[in-house]
């Protein structure tokens, strides 16, 4: 019975009347989830744009690639959610046309996997070689050296970028329109891991998520259009309600969330 109600409070993302601001639900640990209406920019149970909170304390960031025992063959983010024991899993970036290759510069666990820097704008890293950096942060390349961040962290995932800290839209107005994945930072060091089924321009996307009550700083494009997916791997998500996007597309590449201290 307690199962029962568990996930009854996760299908209901709860408002108060007349407001925008979503009931995070809680789903333990510093790990929470709300779903939006995109086209309203509120909270809404049946919304088109979920976000996954991830406090960076208690909960990881792990970057996932295939081995070539695996013939490098990608895989659903459901299946890498499977494999290696995550709790949720989104596109790491863009890749390159023999569906391997990141598109940018891309270090794993201290490992240089590609050391191609182009002109994007956002740098993802998390593991930091001082444990008195914060763990997670996302750094603009015109503010901050990549050289200098691959130097302090272990994990570097560089992306194009959609807001520059603090909180600035970089995109102009466009026709082009897809679905999204991003990764974001909040004001309190917190990643999100943002998927939205709806199609909007990467300026309108953008307008969005900063008026949402998410309290971001700076985001990155991950994906888009039909490759864009996101999955929660929790006991007590219904995955039928979840707007995951394609979440059977193979991707060569993901970003992971797991936890950090295991019990």
């Amino acid at each position: 019975m307690q199962r029962s109600w568990i996930g009854l409070a996760l299908v209901l993302v709860l408002v108060w009347p007349g407001s925008g601001f979503a009931q995070w639900v809680n789903l333990g640990d510093g790990l929470e989830m709300a779903r939006f209406d995109s086209g309203l920019r509120t909270a809404n149970i049946k919304g088109d744009l979920i976000v996954l909170r991830v406090d960076t304390e208690n909960w990881g960031l792990r970057c996932f690639i295939p081995e070539e025992s695996d013939g490098y063959k990608g895989r659903s983010t459901k299946r890498w959610c499977e494999l290696g024991n995550l709790i949720a899993a989104i596109n790491l970036g863009m890749f390159q046309a023999d569906n391997i290759t990141h598109v940018g510069y891309l270090k794993i666990d201290g490992k240089v996997i590609n050391s191609f820097r182009n002109d994007y704008l956002s740098a993802a890293a998390f593991g930091p070689i001082d444990p008195a950096e914060p763990y997670f942060k996302l750094f603009d390349l015109d503010e901050t050296n990549l050289g200098e961040i691959s130097a302090r962290y272990r994990n570097v995932v560089q992306n194009l970028r959609l807001v520059k800290h603090a909180g600035e839209n970089r995109w102009q107005s466009s026709d082009s329109r897809w679905q999204e994945a991003a990764l974001a930072e909040d004001y309190n060091g917190r990643a999100l891991l943002i998927y939205c089924d709806r199609r909007w321009s990467m300026h309108e996307f953008n307008e969005i998520v900063l008026t949402l009550p998410l309290g971001i700083v700076a985001a990155q494009h991950l994906e888009g259009r039909m490759q864009a997916s996101l999955w929660i791997n929790h006991p007590d998500v219904e995955k039928s309600d979840i707007p995951g996007g394609n979440v059977q597309a193979t991707l060569p590449n993901i970003l992971g969330v797991t936890k950090r201290h295991p019990h």
